[in-house]
């Protein structure tokens, strides 16, 4: 197996900045400034006669338009095949704007024209970097541990909560030339108060792992709809933030033990589960009358931040009568890793469901893929949490999109 790394920045600066942040609707002011660069991270992996293009930028979201844009453009420039290329996001809320339309204020607070061309950019010349600067044979190791006191399921500590943290080093002899972040958390650190642009938690732990590795790894989240650190901060700042990243990488550090992967051979395979919902008019002015009276009967300052944004969510899509939900997921099985990428916000018990299903040395659910279609939202949380609120989808679609992956899961396996 032969890779090739490498990033390029895509900080909002020069005519893209002021920007505003996307994250939380009840922030409306503009950045102040930039706390830490934002990067788009490219991996090329090639294995056997497979070539596979996995890409991660520091933003809240893509467009399934840009997505779909970047990744046949890199298809045709490699003679790769579209399934092989994955365009993920971090999900920071602490990133600029990404969309001509914001999905808490529509136009009137949207990305700053141009800026998303220059990530177009930034993200094809990260690609051509790894072609060009060659690829070297390497040897995979894996290293898979359970994060403790840092972060859980936000809407309860006694809900499933997916706390592994794994990365995945490539080594040419001793020298690691690239790696893979795996951790299943919002990187939601900093609260709306924070007016500076950041990567957050993805950006903060993949500093730390570029200073141990001496490479700036891929991110990829997990299943990470209803989890965060909600529930195990002790402020919404830059001191908790390093507080959290210091504990979380003590823990990984601790844990010496590594487990040589094999990743050949490779086999892919796509799915899409594609419905047109029509709208409620009576539940949805229902709805939005609950979604209001917790905003008014908020008895802290996270409620009202998550359900403020949850009615934003509402009043643009009160503008359709319909939703057209098209959620299209691909399936790497490549022996001891097995990778399910899903252009959504998963809730975590659906995604420990789909590693157990796996059945592999390391299996990762990569979130937060390509696109995103919101929340998928179990039927315990369905009308309990915001996340519901703020989602699309009539109460157990997931469990049917869940039902058909975990087909899909088994016959590959």
């Amino acid at each position: 197996m032969q890779i090739s790394s490498s990033r390029t920045r895509i900080t909002p600066e020069g005519p893209f900045f002021p920007c505003y942040l996307l994250g939380h609707a009840i922030r409306t002011e503009k950045a102040l400034g930039v706390a830490d660069d934002l990067w788009a991270s490219a991996l090329v992996l090639k294995v056997e006669e497979t070539t596979l293009i996995w890409v991660s930028v520091d933003l809240a979201g893509l467009s399934k338009m840009e997505s779909d844009r970047l990744r046949s453009e890199l298809a045709h420039r490699y003679s790769v095949a579209k399934e092989a290329i994955t365009i993920s996001f971090t999900h920071t809320h602490s990133g600029p704007e990404y969309d001509s339309v914001s999905p808490f204020f529509g136009t009137e607070k949207a990305a700053v024209p141009g800026y998303m061309d220059f990530v177009h950019a930034q993200i094809l010349k990260a690609v051509e970097k790894c072609f060009e600067n060659g690829f070297e044979e390497v040897q995979a190791y894996a290293c898979t541990l359970q994060i403790e006191g840092c972060y859980g399921n936000r809407n309860g500590k006694d809900k499933p909560a997916d706390k592994s943290l794994t990365t995945i080093e490539f080594r040419s002899g001793e020298r690691i030339v690239g790696g893979i972040l795996h951790f299943t958390c919002h990187p939601t650190v900093l609260g709306p108060q924070n007016l500076f642009v950041s990567g957050d938690l993805a950006g903060s732990l993949a500093r730390s792992l570029q200073q141990r590795w001496g490479v700036y790894p891929l991110v990829m989240q997990g299943a990470a709809g209803d989890m965060s650190n909600r529930l195990y901060r002790r402020g919404n700042d830059f001191h908790e933030l390093q507080r959290i990243n210091d504990v979380i990488m003590a823990q990984w550090d601790a844990q010496k033990e590594r487990t040589p992967l094999t990743l050949s051979p490779v086999t892919m395979r796509t799915g899409r589960f594609q419905r047109t919902f029509r709208k409620d008019p009576q539940k949805q002015k229902a709805l939005f009358a609950e979604v209001e009276k917790r905003i008014a009967e908020a008895k802290t300052f996270d409620e009202k931040k998550v359900y403020t944004s949850s009615l934003a969510v509402l009043r643009l899509q009160s503008e359709e009568e319909e939703t057209d939900f098209d959620l299209e997921y691909t399936l790497y099985k490549m022996n001891d890793l097995f990778i399910l990428t899903i252009p959504a916000e998963l809730f975590s018990r659906f995604g420990l469901e789909m590693k157990q299903a796996m059945s592999a040395v390391c299996p990762i659910i990569w979130g937060y893929s390509n696109y995103s279609v919101g929340y998928l939202v179990d039927r315990e949380e369905y009308g309990r949490s915001f996340e519901s609120a703020a989602g699309s989808i009539p109460v157990g679609t997931t469990e049917q999109i869940v039902a058909e992956i975990l087909d899909a899961v088994r016959a590959l396996r």
